[in-house]
């Protein structure tokens, strides 16, 4: 039974989908698609990155490779880390980055909605969700999809040139 079983777990836990991790190269994406977002002036981009317990350590890596400055297409971009029980650090913020099970929350999405922030996401399912305006993934490709929906519910309007870049839904 027991040598029957071992299989059966591991087939299960290979099928598992896997947390999507945000990468310094979907930053990158991030910045380069804030360049496109409609009413930002300047090249300073204030990135929240909205963590829970479980993905602060994924947090502090992404704060750390923004070191003083990510410099993306015609943007800068510059951390803050704001813990998910705590949304009181996107004031000022120009974009948010949500991590791990915080895709997922619905009042998180709700509260970067009503600051109209961009609310972006390297886990495609919280745009297909509405958790999210933006999902983005950078390998093996990029790829950015935006939730028309949920731009709308945030005030986040993107130029035209844009839209030939992305995938909406």
């Amino acid at each position: 039974m027991r040598n029957f079983l071992l299989p059966v777990a591991a087939g299960l836990l290979m099928a598992a989908p896997a947390a999507a991790e945000t990468t310094t190269r979907d930053l990158e994406v991030i910045g380069r698609a804030l360049g496109f977002v409609e009413n930002q002036s300047g090249s300073e981009r204030v990135l929240a990155i909205i963590h829970d317990a479980a993905s602060a350590g994924e947090a502090e890596a992404l704060l750390a490779s923004l070191g003083g400055g990510l410099r993306a297409g015609r943007v800068t971009l510059t951390g803050r880390l704001v813990n998910s029980a705590d949304l009181s650090g996107l004031d000022g913020a120009h974009a948010a980055v949500l991590l791990g099970a915080v895709a997922g929350d619905a009042s998180v999405a709700q509260a970067v909605n009503s600051a109209s922030i961009l609310s972006v996401s390297s886990d495609m399912g919280c745009v297909q969700a509405q958790g999210c305006v933006m999902g983005v993934q950078s390998a093996p490709s990029v790829r950015i999809v935006v939730n028309r929906a949920n731009a709308g519910a945030a005030s986040v309007s993107f130029a035209a040139a844009f839209a030939m870049m992305i995938e909406e839904i």
